[in-house]
């Protein structure tokens, strides 16, 4: 069986043209006297004759060529990730020079992060420790995790749930001010609290 797709066409197209001159032939052969009309008339049946039973076998023998099937959709892009979006943020008094303990307005701070974040009961929270420039690279970054996590006990003592937080010490990178100046490093003493 072909899978071509002129298969259909082209056995009528044949067994018309065979058709007519057969007929044709088997007619001005039959009779010594056979006129043109009467030729003619017999190679036009011949003709259709020959269409006909070639269009039949050009149903039965003919296969149509398969049609590829449309390409799949294109997949779609990933959803872009959460946008995070900032509670709170712990500066200047909250953590002394050195230390990474919570002053007691520190904790006012993570108090009212708790409030904010109790319309976001879901809300994956994020604790990101900062330190001044005073000091080397590895001392600061353990000092930034240490106030990183100080801050996400509190948020636990006060009812978070450990499984909603992460915590990340960035140490003096990232400043929000000059360290050049005892305020300007005051402000890089910090903890961000985010949800996202």
């Amino acid at each position: 069986m072909r899978r071509d797709r002129y298969c259909k066409y082209a056995l009528p197209a044949w067994g018309a043209a065979l058709g007519g001159a057969g007929a044709g032939l088997g007619v001005s052969q039959g009779s010594d006297h056979a006129s043109a009309p009467e030729i003619g008339g017999a190679a036009a049946g011949g003709i259709l004759a020959g269409g006909l039973l070639g269009a039949l076998a050009g149903h039965y023998f003919c296969e149509e060529a398969p049609v590829a099937p449309p390409p799949p959709p294109p997949a779609a892009p990933p959803p872009p990730p959460p946008a995070r979006r900032k509670i709170e943020t712990l500066r200047g008094p909250q953590f002394d020079f050195d230390k990474s303990h919570l002053s007691a307005d520190g904790k006012q701070h993570v108090q009212h992060a708790v409030q904010v974040l109790a319309d976001a009961p879901t809300a994956v929270i994020i604790v990101e420790g900062y330190t001044d420039s005073i000091g080397s690279d590895a001392y600061n970054l353990r000092l930034s995790e240490r106030r990183a996590q100080a801050v996400r006990d509190y948020l636990i003592e006060l009812g978070i749930k450990p499984s909603r937080i992460t915590t990340k010490g960035y140490g003096k990178a990232r400043p929000v001010a000059s360290n050049e100046t005892k305020e300007g490093r005051a402000e890089n003493r910090r903890v961000e609290i985010l949800a996202e």
